[in-house]
């Protein structure tokens, strides 16, 4: 029955998605060809300006249903991860040994990246036209710190595989 469910929201999701993307490109091209066009004349200044109006009103629908998606998948997976996660150490307490393991290597490497982010305010070309405080530096810093652990981790097992298979 789960299964059954599941596969029925994935569908609809795939037709909503597909009519989003249907209407995006017959509708919101027609409005992005005229809202060129009309600017056609203007000075280049000017036209800087209408052309950045012009972004901000044409993808949104797409922008945003993207983004809910993407949440909506990330909260689903994170969901049932931590479901699988209760559910086998409830009935079998060895199994549920290597996912804490990982879930606590995960956790160190987050307090490491946290612990190496400065929270230092980079000044660069255009940096006064963002709104950057300390706090979302140190976040920034500590998620570029975890993605280059992790795609080091990835890298080390993608090169412990393939030699691995050369010793089989």
């Amino acid at each position: 029955m789960l299964n059954k469910i599941v596969k029925i929201f994935g569908y609809v999701i795939i037709g909503v998605s597909a009519l989003i993307g249907v209407l995006f490109f017959l509708n919101d091209a027609k409005t992005l060809e005229a809202g060129i066009e009309a600017m056609k004349d203007l000075p280049q200044d000017m036209k800087i300006l209408e052309v950045d109006k012009l972004a901000e009103g044409w993808s949104g629908l797409v922008l945003n249903f993207s983004i809910a998606l993407f949440i909506g998948a990330a909260v689903l997976a994170v969901g049932f991860a931590i479901y699988k996660f209760i559910a086998d150490a409830v009935n079998s307490p060895k199994s549920a040994i290597k996912p804490a393991i990982a879930l606590v290597v995960v956790g160190l490497i987050f307090i490491i990246s946290y612990s190496m982010a400065a929270d230092t305010i980079p000044q660069f070309l255009g940096s006064q036209n963002f709104e950057l405080t300390p706090t979302t530096c140190k976040w920034v810093e500590t998620s570029l710190y975890g993605m280059y652990f992790f795609m080091g981790i990835t890298v080390a097992a993608l090169v412990y595989t393939e030699i691995s298979r050369i010793w089989r």
